[in-house]
């Protein structure tokens, strides 16, 4: 089945500060099984900027890693704006996921390929196009070759740990093997204000985290359980600190069993 399916409307996060613009900015969020479309509506401009990547955090924070923007009724954009959505797009790669464009107005379009955006993120005509481009890209990551670069979703029950995730309190990492008993990831926290020793510190030994993640060779949906801290390691990835954990799982129903 492919990506596509019926969406789920969020009440538009973005409105126009004075009630009576003819056009007031918006931005759509529709929820789908694998991925997140935002359609932006209106003149998307130096303002508005922001408000993208606070949606973009949400989206993440979700636990979605794909998304479509869709640009079919947006009719001016200016160089903040697309700044934004370069900014957007390197959040989604490096969260292991992927962000492109979809139905750029005629406008956008050949803002797009003038200033070269559309070599840097991918742009497509249809949503379709767009549709079957991340879904291609989903059926890559789930090969079992590359199963060991999953994602997995982990949160703390406690407060005192949530508190010092800051305001996204879900963190997504890499996983590195899961069999029936136990989970290993990889988390590289660069994106946020936390240093090894920060990082290290969220991880004591028999304490519990929440984790959610696929595999899909064993289960079709997720695995959403609960874990206990075996260890944690510190190490340097690619030049950012990152936290290698071990974690046992505490039950498992017999839906979740591998």
């Amino acid at each position: 089945m492919g990506i596509s399916g019926k969406g789920v409307y969020d009440t538009p996060f973005l409105r126009s500060l004075d009630p009576d613009s003819e056009s007031p900015m918006k931005i759509d969020k529709l929820t789908f099984e694998n991925h997140v479309e935002l359609r932006l509506r209106g003149e998307f401009d130096t303002f508005y900027a922001p408000k993208l990547q606070e949606l973009v955090d949400e989206i993440l924070g979700e636990g979605y890693l794909f998304a479509i923007l869709n640009l079919r009724k947006v009719r001016f954009i200016n160089s903040t704006a697309l700044g934004a959505i370069i900014k957007a797009y390197k959040r989604f790669k490096a969260e292991g996921g992927d962000l492109v464009i979809a139905q750029p107005s005629p406008f956008c379009k050949s803002v797009l390929n003038k200033l070269g955006i559309d070599r840097i993120v991918p742009t497509f005509e249809t949503n379709e196009e767009a549709e079957a481009f991340l879904e291609k890209n989903m059926l890559e990551q789930d090969a079992p070759k590359v199963l060991g670069e999953s994602r997995v979703l982990f949160s703390f029950p406690d407060e005192d740990r949530r508190a010092r995730m800051g305001r996204h309190q879900n963190g997504h990492g890499r996983v590195l093997s899961v069999d029936h008993e136990k989970i290993r990831f990889q988390w590289n926290a660069s994106l946020r204000d936390l240093d090894g020793q920060d990082m290290i510190a969220l991880f004591p030994q028999g304490s519990e985290l929440h984790v959610k993640f696929q595999v899909k060779l064993c289960k079709k949906g997720y695995f959403d359980v609960d874990a206990i801290i075996d260890e944690a390691k510190l190490e340097e990835v690619e030049g950012h600190p990152s936290v290698t954990v071990t974690a046992h799982f505490k039950e498992l129903s017999e839906s979740d069993r591998l």
